[in-house]
């Protein structure tokens, strides 16, 4: 009888150490989590669940620290473990369905956003969920839907009308309208001209866009010498039409410049967007023809791709560009020609970029690029061998309703052209340093956008200004 009263001792003083090391691990843990030290957490947690393997709250608090420490994985599988020992629990349902939504599993957060809706069809969360999933899936009427069953059982809850406002605004016609004053000085004349352009668009459903564009440009040539000035209008129209289907986007847009009586662009766009966990993958690819330089009459049909990689707060850029340009006066030195014709060219580039400080969002950037055209002409520029390497700073700072931005790059590197003299061909190379800075304050408020920009370039042998107005008002 002595033994067991003992033994009895013993265990009751044994189940309270433990029950004293739990509540203190507990405690550890949580502090750990609030502090974002997650690695430090999951240790915590782990001893507890060693002892207590079906303890839910535990086993919903390692999956959070999985969860913000972009383990989403690991976070899915404790967070079903979870819901195996308590397959009712609604607030691990809805934790799951934010780690599926982060992994960009977006019909498997769908699909527990709907189980919790089996379980409580009152919880206005799971339809905001819903909603949410379909507006990252490109499907803004149907997240509205979702969004109205939301307000309707929450109609007071602030965050899920701003979000159903928010989407709403890309359901609605938006009509854009941009004024530029633009200056371009090169060694022999200044260009001052005037830019209008409009544009009309409309998300028709959830997987046709459509719109509407037109250009008005009025251009005076000054020149340095006695040749007299020349004034140039153009005016040309555009139509554009997307499909979009989840992750695939397609355009096709095509346009006619009545000024000068001839199609100005046309041609289609591929855009793919994927993740692999926390790598963000988007890939464009277009196949066009673009009426680039119509002060000179001048068009080029090409082939253009630019891949994007995103990693946490890592980018990396890289894309190409070939095609022939329309037929000009050439100048061919090495075969002592000047004859008009076609001029193929190429080019590439890449960036690498890393984002600074989160608020204001700053990024730091290096670029490299490359572009060459088979001969030179006088009618537009066409480098021969242009490299260009430098660097790159960018800043976007939210304010509420207002917003600033600016980069600024400074780029070195050459380009070459070549010279007969006496029969003897030289290759000379151009110093193609340059530099650029723009800067951008706007301000949105329900259905009006306005922003106003200025931008300058310069390098030794061209300079710009560029001073902007935009406009936006959906309705």
């Amino acid at each position: 009888m002595k033994q067991l009263f003992f033994f009895s001792i013993l265990l009751v003083s044994f189940l309270s150490v433990n029950a004293q090391n739990f509540e203190k691990w507990q405690a550890a843990g949580h502090k750990a989590l609030d502090n974002h030290n997650y690695n430090l957490a999951i240790q915590y947690f782990q001893k507890i669940l060693s002892e207590q393997p079906d303890n839910v709250k535990i086993l919903q608090a390692m999956g959070t620290a999985y969860m913000y420490s972009d383990r989403l994985d690991q976070a899915i599988a404790v967070y079903q473990k979870a819901l195996k020992i308590a397959p009712d629990n609604i607030p691990v349902y809805f934790d799951l369905a934010k780690a599926y939504s982060w992994n960009d599993r977006l019909n498997e957060a769908i699909a527990t956003y709907q189980k919790i809706l089996q379980i409580d069809n009152t919880y206005s969360e799971a339809y905001q969920g819903i909603g949410k999933m379909y507006y990252w899936m490109e499907k803004p009427y149907t997240a509205l839907a979702y969004y109205e069953k939301a307000i309707r059982l929450d109609p007071y809850e602030k965050p899920i009308k701003d979000e159903y406002n928010s989407i709403k605004k890309q359901t609605l016609y938006q009509v854009s309208a941009t004024s530029k004053l633009i200056n371009e000085q090169e060694q022999f004349y200044d260009i001052n001209a005037l830019s209008e352009a409009l544009s009309v668009s409309k998300r028709i459903n959830d997987y046709i866009d459509i719109s509407l564009n037109g250009i008005f440009d009025k251009a005076n040539r000054v020149y340095a010498d006695e040749r007299n000035d020349t004034l140039r209008l153009y005016y040309a129209t555009w139509t554009k039409i997307g499909l979009l289907m989840n992750n695939h986007k397609f355009y096709v847009y095509g346009g006619y410049s009545f000024s000068d009586q001839k199609f100005s662009t046309y041609g289609f766009n591929y855009q793919l967007q994927t993740n692999l966990k926390s790598i963000k993958i988007k890939n464009s690819f277009t196949a066009r023809y673009d009426y680039f330089y119509y002060w000179n009459y001048v068009g080029k049909t090409a082939l253009q791709d630019e891949l994007t990689v995103s990693y946490k707060k890592w980018k990396w850029k890289a894309g190409g560009e070939f095609g022939i340009v329309d037929k000009a006066f050439l100048l061919d030195v090495p075969n002592d020609k000047y004859y008009e014709g076609e001029n193929p060219f190429e080019g590439y580039h890449t960036s690498l970029s890393y984002q600074i400080l989160s608020q204001p969002k700053l990024f730091l950037s290096a670029n490299y690029s490359y572009l060459n055209y088979d001969k030179k002409s006088n009618r537009y520029y066409s480098p021969l061998g242009r490299s260009l390497i430098g660097t790159s700073l960018m800043m976007y700072y939210p304010l509420g309703h207002f917003y600033i931005y600016s980069d600024a790059s400074v780029n070195l590197g050459s380009e070459y052209y070549y010279e007969s003299v006496d029969g003897n061909l030289n290759k000379i190379y151009l110093n193609a340093d340059n530099w650029s800075v723009n800067a951008e304050a706007g301000y949105n408020y329900k259905q009006f956008d306005f922003s106003i920009s200025a931008g300058r370039f310069y390098n030794n042998y061209y300079q710009n200004f560029v001073l902007a107005l935009a406009m936006k008002y959906r309705f």
